[in-house]
C-alpha cells in the first residue's frame, strides 16, 4: 500500500509502491519513442555542425574513409570566425530585460519589477547564459534557456538561476511550432549527477538515494550526450526531468458590473476562509470553476520515478525558452526543420579543406617528383626518397655507372587557377553565411567610411532575423521570471532587494497582465548603471536633470565627500553670485540716475528749441499778415481807381483793367521776394 499518509513523501515525492507510477513511466516511454526519430536526426546533424565549427580533423575520414589524399588530417577552419562574429556582436550589444508601464500610475510598480529582475539576472549570470544559448543556436539551430530555483542559500524562497541546455541534452515534442511553447506537449531533459549532487537536488530524499547504486547508462537513451564518452560514467546517476502539459482546476472571478475577469490565486499564508469572506463582502461577483492549462513535471533518478507534481517554479508555463536560429516546421525533412548558420557552410568548408590538401600535396611533390633509373644503377634505391631540406641529397651510384643513366621526373607546375579556386571557395563561405567582409573587419578595398558603414548595415540586415528571435526569447524569459518571482519570493526577500516595501500590486497576476509589458533595454552592469545611462541621455536631450541625481546613480569612490564638495562649491558659487548681483544692482542704480539727469538736460534743450521755433513761426505769421494787408490795400486802391474811371469809354476801361492786373502780379512777385529774404 502507498505510504503517503505517513508523511514520508509529503514533499511531492511518489511512493515506489504506488501502482500509478507505472502510468508515469509508461507516459515517459511513449513520449520518448514517439519523438525520438526527429530528435535523433537533430542530434546527429547538430553533432556534425559542432565538429565543423571546432575544426575536427576526423571529419574527412568519417565521410570518405582513411584513403588517399583525405587521410591527411588538415582542417583550415573558416567557419569559426563567422560564428564568432555573430556571437561577438550579440555580446557587444547585450540588452537588459525591463518592464515598461502601460499607464502613468504604473511607474512605481514597473520600477519594483525592474529592480528585482535585475537582481535575479545579476545573481544568476543570465547575460552569459543567454549568449551561450544564442551561440549554440547559431551552431545547431536551437538551444534551450532554463530557469530553475536553488534553495541552497535560501530555503524559504530560493534563488532563481539560469542555465543553457545544449541540443543533445533534451528531447522536445516534434509538433511544437510556437517559440513560447504554448503548443508543446512535453520536454525531457537528462543530466548526469553524482550521489551527493542528487541529494542536493532532491532534499528530503537522502535515505532513498543512499539505498540506490549509480549504474551509468542502461536504457540507451540520449546517445549523443558528451557524458557518455566518460569512462567514469558508472559512478553517476541519470537525472531526468520530464515536463508535460496538462490542466489543473481553478476559479475565475467575474465582475458583471465591469466585465472584468481574473483568476483567484491561492495564498498559503492567507486564512482558510479568505475566499468566502471576499465573496461575502462583494456578493455581486460570480465564480466560474474551470480547467486551466499548466505544466507539471516528473523526476526520475536512474530510471526510478521520484517526483510527480508542480514544476519547481510553481508556474503554469515551461521553465524553458527556446533560443532559435532558422526554423521551418513545415519542411518534411527532419534535418532541415531547425538549423544554424553552420549547416549551410559545411559543404563549402569541406571543399575548401579538400582543395587545400591537394595544393599542399602538389607543393610537396614538386620538391622530389620521382626518378627513372636502371634497377642495378644505384647502391640503395631508398636514396631517391630523401627530403632535401634545402641542403640537397645524395644518390650513390655503383662503379661503372654514369649519372646520365638516371633521369629525374620533372614536377607538375601549380596552376594559378587552382589557387584562385581556393579563394573562390573561401569567398563562398562568406556569401552563404550572409556576413560581409566589413562585419568581419577584413575588407581590403579602398572605400570611403560612409560606404563601409552602409555595407555593415546591409550585412546586419541579413542577420536581423536571428537578433529579433533572440529579443523575443529574452522577453519570454523575462515573463516567466516575473511569474516565478511572484510565486516564490517572500515579501521580506523582495523588501531586502528593493530597500523598501513593494507595491501592493506586485503580488497580483492582474498587474502582470494589464500594468506593464516586458521589453529589452540598454544593457549595463547593474540597475543603477542603467539608471545613470538614462539620466545622462535625458540631460543630453536638454531636460533639466539635477547633477545630484546623476551623482546618486553613479558609481564613484567616496561619493559622500564628492557630494559634500559639490554642495560646498555650489554654496560658494551662490555667495559669489549674490555679491556680484548686489554690485551689479548698485551699478544699475547709478546708471539709472545718470540717465535720469541726462534726460532732464535733454528735456530743457528740447524746450528751448521749441520756444525758438515758436518765435520764428510768429515772425512768419506776422510777415504773412502784413503781406495780406498790403495785398488787400492794393485791391482797394485798384477798385477806387476803377470807380474813378467809370466815365471813360470801354476801350480805355479794358486797358485800365489789364494795367491793374499787371500791377497786381508785380505786387505778388515783390511779396515773394520779401518772404525769401526773411
Amino acid at each position: 500500500m502507498p505510504s503517503y499518509e505517513s508523511g514520508q513523501y509529503s514533499l511531492g515525492y511518489v511512493d515506489p509502491s504506488d501502482v500509478s507510477n507505472k502510468e508515469l513511466k509508461g507516459m515517459m516511454d511513449w513520449f520518448y519513442q514517439s519523438n525520438y526519430p526527429i530528435n535523433a536526426v537533430q542530434w546527429m546533424q547538430g553533432s556534425i555542425d559542432k565538429r565543423f565549427k571546432v575544426g575536427d580533423q576526423q571529419l574527412f575520414n568519417q565521410f570518405y574513409g582513411n584513403q588517399g589524399q583525405t587521410s591527411q588530417k588538415y582542417f583550415f577552419n573558416l567557419i569559426l570566425r563567422h560564428i564568432n562574429m555573430v556571437a561577438g556582436f550579440q555580446r557587444k550589444n547585450r540588452k537588459s530585460t525591463v518592464t515598461i508601464p502601460i499607464h502613468e500610475n504604473d511607474d512605481p510598480l514597473s520600477d519594483d519589477f525592474n529592480a528585482v529582475l535585475r537582481w535575479c539576472d545579476d545573481r544568476s549570470g543570465f547575460q552569459e547564459y543567454l549568449s551561450q544559448a544564442f551561440e549554440g543556436a547559431c551552431d545547431t539551430g536551437e538551444t534551450l534557456l532554463h530557469l530553475y530555483p536553488d534553495f541552497t542559500f535560501d530555503p524559504v524562497s530560493g534563488d532563481l538561476f539560469s542555465d543553457s541546455v545544449s541540443y543533445n541534452n533534451y528531447l522536445i515534442d516534434q509538433y511544437t511550432r510556437k517559440q513560447d511553447l504554448s503548443d508543446c506537449n512535453g520536454i525531457w531533459r537528462r543530466r548526469w549527477v553524482s550521489k551527493e549532487v542528487a541529494k542536493l537536488l532532491l532534499p528530503g530524499y537522502s535515505s532513498e538515494i543512499d539505498k540506490m547504486n549509480p549504474g551509468g547508462m542502461k536504457d540507451g537513451r540520449f546517445p549523443m550526450q558528451a557524458e557518455l564518452q566518460n569512462v567514469a560514467i558508472s559512478n553517476l546517476f541519470t537525472f531526468d526531468e520530464f515536463y508535460y502539459r496538462t490542466t489543473r482546476p481553478g476559479k475565475i472571478i467575474l465582475d458583471p458590473m465591469t466585465g472584468e475577469a481574473t483568476e483567484w490565486n491561492e495564498d498559503e499564508t492567507a486564512e482558510d476562509d479568505e475566499f468566502d469572506r471576499v465573496m461575502a463582502m462583494q456578493p455581486w461577483l460570480q465564480v466560474k470553476e474551470t480547467q486551466i492549462p499548466t505544466v507539471k513535471m516528473v523526476i526520475t533518478l536512474s530510471g526510478k520515478t521520484v517526483y510527480n507534481g508542480k514544476n519547481l517554479l510553481n508556474i503554469d508555463e515551461y521553465p524553458f525558452v527556446p533560443t532559435q536560429c532558422y526554423v521551418n516546421q513545415d519542411i518534411p525533412n527532419y534535418a532541415w526543420r531547425k538549423f544554424g548558420i553552420v549547416r549551410n557552410l559545411r559543404d563549402a568548408q569541406f571543399l575548401y579543406n579538400m582543395r587545400k590538401v591537394i595544393e599542399l600535396q602538389i607543393m610537396q611533390s614538386s620538391l622530389n617528383a620521382g626518378w627513372i633509373y636502371p634497377v642495378d644503377a644505384v647502391t640503395d634505391p631508398k636514396c631517391f626518397r630523401q627530403s632535401s631540406g634545402g641542403d640537397g641529397f645524395l644518390i650513390p651510384l655503383k662503379s661503372g655507372r654514369l649519372p646520365s643513366e638516371i633521369q629525374r621526373i620533372e614536377p607538375v607546375n601549380i596552376p594559378q587557377s587552382l589557387i584562385e579556386l581556393s579563394n573562390i571557395l573561401a569567398e563562398d563561405i562568406t556569401k552563404i553565411s550572409g556576413i560581409n567582409e566589413e562585419l568581419l573587419g577584413s575588407a581590403t578595398d579602398d572605400k570611403s567610411g560612409i560606404l563601409s558603414m552602409l555595407r555593415q548595415g546591409a550585412g546586419l540586415v541579413t542577420l536581423q532575423t536571428l537578433f529579433d528571435k533572440l529579443d523575443y526569447t529574452q522577453r519570454l524569459f523575462g515573463k516567466i521570471t516575473l511569474q516565478a518571482i511572484r510565486k516564490n519570493f517572500s515579501k521580506g526577500k523582495v523588501r531586502n532587494i528593493l530597500g523598501h516595501d513593494a507595491d501592493q500590486r506586485f503580488w497580483t497576476s492582474h498587474s502582470q497582465k494589464y500594468a506593464f509589458t516586458v521589453e529589452e533595454g540598454n544593457y549595463s552592469a547593474s540597475q543603477r548603471q542603467m539608471e545613470l545611462q538614462q539620466l545622462m541621455t535625458f540631460k543630453e536631450m536638454g531636460i533639466a536633470i539635477a547633477d545630484k541625481s546623476i551623482l546618486r546613480a553613479a558609481f564613484i569612490t567616496n561619493k559622500r565627500q564628492v557630494i559634500a564638495d559639490m554642495e560646498e562649491q555650489q554654496q560658494q558659487q551662490q555667495q559669489q553670485a549674490q555679491a556680484e548681483s548686489a554690485q551689479k544692482e548698485k551699478l544699475d542704480n547709478a546708471k539709472i540716475l545718470s540717465l535720469m539727469s541726462q534726460s532732464k538736460v535733454n528735456d530743457a534743450k528740447q524746450t528751448d528749441v521749441m520756444a525758438s521755433a515758436a518765435e520764428r513761426m510768429a515772425k512768419i505769421d506776422e510777415l504773412h499778415a502784413s503781406a495780406e494787408h498790403k495785398s488787400s490795400q492794393a485791391d482797394l486802391d485798384m477798385i477806387k481807381a476803377i470807380i474813378e474811371l467809370e466815365e471813360l469809354d470801354l476801350q480805355n476801361l479794358k486797358n485800365n483793367l489789364e494795367l491793374a492786373q499787371y500791377i497786381k502780379i508785380l505786387n505778388k512777385q515783390s511779396e515773394a521776394i520779401a518772404e525769401q529774404a526773411i
